[in-house]
């Protein structure tokens, strides 16, 4: 009889193996099911995605190149405003003779 009762654990334990090697087989063609599913959705979305991401990057460096004109202008429109200031302050100046004879005079 001991030989009988180890053929029954030796047996149940081969159909538990196969029931569970069966059950692994099911759940990864799910998975690869689902995967391909996945792989056929996203697949556009990413290559749209990677599109739109190269023309960010090309209006980014346009911004950058169009970002060092404007420094560049900013620094003439500095220049130019310390000269007219300058010119503003030599205008007040050549002036101030007049306006103190105005003030004098009463008109």
């Amino acid at each position: 009889m001991n030989g009988w009762v180890l053929l029954a654990i030796g047996l149940a334990s081969l159909g538990l193996v196969v029931v569970a090697f069966g059950y692994v087989a099911y759940r990864g063609y799910r998975l690869g099911k689902i995967g391909a599913r996945l792989s056929r959705t996203y697949t556009p979305l990413i290559a749209e995605l990677t599109r739109k991401t190269t023309v960010a990057a090309e209006l980014a460096e346009a911004v950058g190149h169009t970002a060092d004109g404007i420094t560049a202008d900013l620094g003439g429109l500095q220049v130019s405003l310390r000269r007219l200031q300058v010119a503003v302050d030599a205008l007040q100046a050549a002036a101030a003779p007049y306006h103190k004879l105005k003030d004098y005079v009463g008109r």
